[in-house]
């Protein structure tokens, strides 16, 4: 006669019907699908699912997924709720905005040519956009405006308003 397998429970128990809802909304209306994911994956743990069968669905390996069911059975809800780690690197750090706020408020210059002193200033810094730049500068009380050089643009409408034929 064949030994009759028996599947353990990653979770430790049978979920509440309270957290089940909780892992419910949170698999459907999370900000980041990472967290979706890992409450769908410990919803099909609930639910009997094999451990290779949920690997396939969420299209992860299977580690991620015996690592969400010990952060549940270690801290809940908690325990699957920390380590979000999306997006890449910062590349304009605190500091080197602290440094572009300073280069600002001491003369006025464009976003270019603060970008260019912080890469005085930080010669190992990665290239960054001036609209991160420019975020980083309001955040700290700081904006910008575009100065006008040259009247030309009122010129050249006078100008051509004379040149229009009656």
């Amino acid at each position: 006669m064949g030994r009759k397998i028996q599947k353990r429970n990653l979770l430790g128990v049978q979920l509440t019907s309270e957290e089940i809802q909780t892992l419910d909304q949170l698999s459907k209306h999370h900000r980041y699908a990472d967290f979706r994911r890992r409450a769908l994956g410990l919803l099909a743990l609930n639910e009997g699912r094999s451990v290779v069968e949920i690997a396939e669905i969420l299209r992860v390996s299977d580690q991620p997924i015996y690592n969400w069911a010990k952060g549940w059975r270690e801290r809940g809800l908690v325990g699957i709720l920390d380590g979000h780690a999306g997006g890449a690197p910062v590349k304009l750090t605190a500091e080197m905005l602290d440094v572009a706020a300073d280069i600002a408020r001491q003369e006025p210059l464009t976003l270019a040519r603060i970008a260019a002193r912080i890469a005085e200033h930080f010669p190992e810094a990665p290239a960054f956009s001036l609209d991160r730049l420019s975020i980083g500068l309001k955040k700290r009380g700081l904006s910008f405006k575009r100065t006008r050089l040259s009247l030309k643009k009122n010129a050249t409408r006078q100008s051509s308003s004379a040149c229009k034929m009656p």
